[in-house]
């Protein structure tokens, strides 16, 4: 009689079902978290390389050589932690050209996540 009393017994389903859906849900979150970490590492780093690129083409006296175009890029990156090395500029047939490339950070790497690399570029006319 106690065995089907216990079997019945409802109490602590609550309990049960939070400790299952917890951690997905907690997984979830990081999850989003992580894209918006991506999506925000890509903005920055088009947004840099944009302005740089136009810089080079409007305002050649702040812009005058490829050292400062890439430390205007990195200056104008949203405040990513980026360093010069991560931005090229060149003067192809578009204009001036700038690119980067910037493997971002990966928290979720301990489920095996892969790692991204994310990249940007933009050219303007002389």
């Amino acid at each position: 009689m106690k065995t089907l009393d216990f079997l019945r017994d409802e109490q602590g389903s609550s309990a049960v079902e939070l400790s299952l859906v917890a951690p997905l849900f907690g997984l979830f979150l990081a999850g989003v978290a992580q894209v918006g970490i991506w999506v925000w590492t890509s903005t920055a780093l088009q947004h840099g390389a944009e302005l740089a690129a136009r810089c080079a083409s409007f305002n050649p006296t702040a812009c005058a050589d490829a050292t400062s175009i890439t430390n205007y890029a990195v200056a104008q990156s949203y405040g990513l932690r980026v360093t010069a090395d991560a931005f090229a500029y060149t003067q192809p047939v578009c204009g001036n050209q700038v690119t980067a490339s910037l493997q971002t950070a990966n928290f979720l790497s301990i489920i095996g996540a892969p790692a991204m690399t994310a990249t940007a570029q933009a050219c303007f006319p002389k």
